[in-house]
């Protein structure tokens, strides 16, 4: 069975909703206009110039940009909802899933940290990068129990992504270690390839 992202994603979304506004924010506005229909991005974060900036970039790809004064303003009736919010020691969840409409999918990148944790029961199907990580390492980032499965289960076609248009899913990115390592042995090749950098010996 090959991946499809309609088995995953709501293909057809039109309103993106970021909580966060920052780099990440950005990037992942420029990848999703390419990827759906997008008319309207909606914009919650702490930091106004972040806010401004980001609708910007909105207004300039085409879209209408509505910042908003609360995060539940943000995310009500969003087909996509990313959020990128910094972490802190004294950050408090503040995100419901509940207040998700049906159909809606989630792409969290901040450990969750701005969710309140029993609200992810309001989600259908929650995927993370990767299950064995996840269980070697002591902050979850959702209850055991509630996981789906992995992103390469999700590819590989062992999970549903989503069983029907109604279902609220998530994917929870913490980060893939091996991605990691990957990205960084590209860095060091590409360093060596352009002279860039000094060696350092043992």
């Amino acid at each position: 069975m090959l991946w499809r992202p309609s088995a995953w994603l709501c293909t057809k979304a039109e309103v993106c909703a970021f909580i966060g506004c920052g780099i990440q924010a950005e990037s992942h506005l420029r990848a999703f206009a390419d990827l759906f229909p997008l008319k309207e991005i909606r914009a919650f974060g702490r930091g106004r110039p972040n806010i401004e900036a980001l609708c910007e970039s909105a207004a300039d790809l085409g879209f209408e940009a509505v910042p908003c004064s609360s995060a539940k303003d943000a995310v009500t009736d969003a087909d996509l909802i990313v959020t990128s919010v910094t972490y802190s020691a004294a950050l408090e969840p503040f995100l419901d899933a509940g207040w998700l409409k049906p159909g809606a999918f989630a792409y969290v990148t901040d450990l969750a940290a701005p969710w309140i944790r029993d609200s992810l029961r309001n989600f259908d199907r929650i995927v993370i990068d990767d299950l064995e990580q996840e269980a070697s390492l002591p902050n979850k980032l959702a209850p055991a129990e509630l996981i789906t499965g992995d992103l390469s289960g999700l590819v590989l076609g062992e999970i549903e992504g989503r069983v029907g248009d109604t279902d609220r899913t998530v994917f929870i990115y913490r980060a893939y270690s091996l991605a990691d390592l990957a990205l960084a042995a590209l860095a060091y090749q590409k360093a060596v390839e352009i002279g860039l950098g000094t060696s350092i010996k043992a």
